[in-house]
């Protein structure tokens, strides 16, 4: 079987096409095929020898048929692409590069090699790389090394033990997980795993992961059930089922940004006579709509439930009180604490 790596890309994009044209029902005539590859009878015949030769294909004219057809059912082996498609896959490639750098660095790196020595023109890849950019949003780094380890025991379903920092407890614990899905979500990388200590399926932040383990234990497989009542139904990050339904009144201004996003599958958007919408949308934790109501400002009044409203309007405040306080300069904050310490001695 040849290597396609050694053959440029033109060549490559011939057989693709010479094969697609020998698996018609109809054999086509060298004249047809001449006109459809744009090509010499020489190119023609070198590509039909390579063929035979070195993929092995079957290829034999048909005089009666008057072209030229397989003896057998054959296809080209492995995977053939286009030039296009290559550039498709290498640009996936990078954008998941910047997604999270080393992600599954040891099982991608190969493939990509092997795509760009397949390109015809290598110098375009920077710039193709250079014209497409993912910007996130603010993002708390993992180590490589960890996230590597958290991707091989999802893939090969293997149990990990970790060191967890819970930033809600402020304190850390041992935890043996049996990981199951890796989510990306708002420039953070989370793992719902299964938890051997708690026996539920829980969702891990793995930059609050340390000393992490691959264990050789095979990963737990939790129950179907389970595993549907720990996916996202609330919002945002949160999982388990949503029991509230926040109603978000905004303002025309915040309206044309609002009513063309989606905050939730299952919202629901009311447009308002005056260029408003009413957005609705269901939650199970107040903490993450919260933070997305609250960076509209002014420009969103949270009509229910009563709950959410409260703790919306008692945010406002707090915030509002930082900049109702008199400003004082560092300078005079030192001032007055350096008296107030000679004071006590």
């Amino acid at each position: 079987m040849i290597s396609v790596q050694p053959l440029i890309m033109s060549q490559i994009v011939r057989i693709f096409e010479i094969n697609r044209m020998l698996r018609r029902k109809r054999p086509p005539a060298k004249r047809e095929m001449l006109e459809e590859l744009e090509t010499s009878e020489a190119t023609l015949k070198r590509d039909l020898d390579l063929m035979r030769d070195q993929l092995h294909a079957p290829i034999v004219y048909d005089r009666e048929a008057g072209g030229y057809r397989y003896t057998d059912d054959f296809d080209l082996p492995g995977l053939w692409f286009k030039q296009d498609e290559l550039y498709a896959l290498i640009l996936m490639h990078g954008l998941i590069d910047q997604l999270q750098p080393g992600f599954l660095q040891d099982q991608l790196k190969p493939f990509e090699a092997k795509l760009r020595a397949l390109v015809e023109a290598p110098a375009g890849i920077q710039m193709l790389l250079s014209r497409v950019r993912m910007v996130g949003t603010p993002l708390r780094p993992v180590d490589p090394a960890r996230f590597q380890a958290v991707c091989q025991a999802t893939l090969e379903r293997r149990q990990i033990r970790v060191r967890y920092f819970s930033r809600g407890r402020g304190a850390e614990g041992e935890r043996t997980l049996s990981p199951q899905t890796l989510i990306y979500y708002r420039g953070n990388w989370y793992l719902d795993a299964w938890c051997h200590r708690n026996d539920a399926v829980q969702r891990f932040s793995v930059d609050a992961m340390r000393g992490l383990q691959v264990l050789e234990a095979a990963a737990f497989e939790p129950p179907e059930e389970t595993s549907a009542a720990s996916e996202t139904a609330g919002y945002g990050i949160f999982g388990g089922p949503a029991c509230e339904l926040a109603v978000l009144r905004f303002d025309s201004t915040a309206a044309r940004w609002v009513g063309e996003e989606e905050w939730h599958p299952k919202q629901r958007i009311v447009e308002l006579p005056e260029g408003g919408i009413n957005l609705e949308v269901p939650y199970s934790h107040p903490q993450e709509i919260m933070m997305d109501i609250l960076r509209h400002g002014p420009r969103v009044e949270v009509v229910g439930p009563p709950s959410l409203r409260s703790a919306v309007a008692e945010a406002h405040r707090h915030a509002a009180a930082l900049y109702d306080a008199p400003k004082r300069s560092a300078g005079t904050a030192r001032r007055k604490d350096d008296s107030s310490a000679a004071g006590a001695l």
